[in-house]
């Protein structure tokens, strides 16, 4: 009769141990999805607010070029500059934008920074299912150029040193374009891995919180456009 009690509770020590080992288990942190830069070297780049092409009024291009910035800034082997830098170098110089080669140019002196990312909104819509589709390219400069307008689909002549625009200057340029969809399955799939280890797993939503808010669905966007970019530029 003794030993009945004590077989009881041994059975409740176990139950308890394996509760906890469960719960352990199912809290272990996970690791994000890290980018790192194909450089041998650190390298600096620095983003211009985004230009609009969407159709929708709404789009803040300062917002998508903040969060472009945020993701850029966590690859392993690259930097980048703040936004408000950018804009205040630009205001110093008097630059609404870039719109030509010298602007590019001069504004990647002024910043002493390696590459400048260029981006245009091509698509927009902030309710659910969010969309948001982005062409972007980080421009290096390999020779000076005249001022000339800056005609990204004239950059198309391939190069030993990078690409040649219609003008005859020297350019290194990479480019990445994409349109994300939230009612697109591949969209879906790719977000959950994004979202892996950047949100928390035991709330109710998770990594969904992205399908939620047009700011972290352009924060996703930018993280896969900087990974194309980052395939490009190896």
């Amino acid at each position: 009769p003794s030993a009945r009690p004590a077989r009881a509770l041994l059975t409740l020590l176990a139950l308890s141990a394996a509760a906890t080992a469960m719960v352990g288990c199912a809290t272990k942190p996970v690791q994000p999805i890290s980018l790192k830069a194909p450089y041998d070297s650190e390298r600096v780049w620095a983003v211009v607010p985004f230009a609009n092409e969407s159709g929708v009024s709404a789009v803040d291009g300062n917002m998508v070029a903040d969060r472009f910035v945020s993701e850029s800034e966590q690859v392993d082997g690259l930097r980048c500059l703040p936004l408000n830098r950018t804009l205040a170098v630009m205001q110093q110089l008097g630059m609404s934008g870039v719109r030509d080669i010298r602007q590019v140019y001069t504004l990647m002196r002024a910043m002493q920074v390696d590459g400048l990312v260029i981006g245009t909104v091509t698509d927009w819509d902030p309710y659910k299912p969010l969309r948001f589709g982005a062409a972007v390219e980080v421009i290096a400069a390999a020779t000076d150029a005249a001022a000339r307008p800056l005609d990204l689909k004239d950059i198309t002549m391939p190069t030993a040193d990078g690409r040649m625009d219609a003008g005859g200057a020297m350019v290194a340029v990479s480019q990445a374009s994409r349109l994300f969809d939230g009612r697109n399955n591949e969209t879906l799939a790719e977000l959950d891995r994004y979202g892996a280890g950047r949100s928390d797993a035991a709330t109710a939503r998770g990594s969904r919180v992205y399908e939620q808010r047009s700011d972290l669905f352009a924060r996703f966007g930018a993280y896969v456009l900087v990974r194309d970019l980052l395939e490009q530029e190896a």
